[in-house]
């Protein structure tokens, strides 16, 4: 009897940081938009000073950025 391979959701969503070189580097990455918003929230108050951006991973749309460098 064979088992069920689960293949790896690439997610929907992506919260990345840029680094002082202007770089995105890849945060975390989440399958709703709800859930998104909610973590780069959480992440902002954790990186205060630092430029986050939400993006859809599809389109690479800019869906919310916060302020920094």
């Amino acid at each position: 009897m064979a088992g069920q391979v689960s293949s790896p959701i690439e997610p929907a969503y992506d919260i990345l940081i840029e680094d002082a070189d202007g770089r995105h580097l890849w945060l975390e990455g989440a399958q709703e938009i709800e859930n998104a918003r909610e973590r780069m929230s959480a992440l902002a108050a954790q990186y205060c000073g630092m430029r986050l951006i939400l993006w859809n991973h599809r389109t690479r749309t800019i869906l919310a950025e916060t302020d920094g460098y």
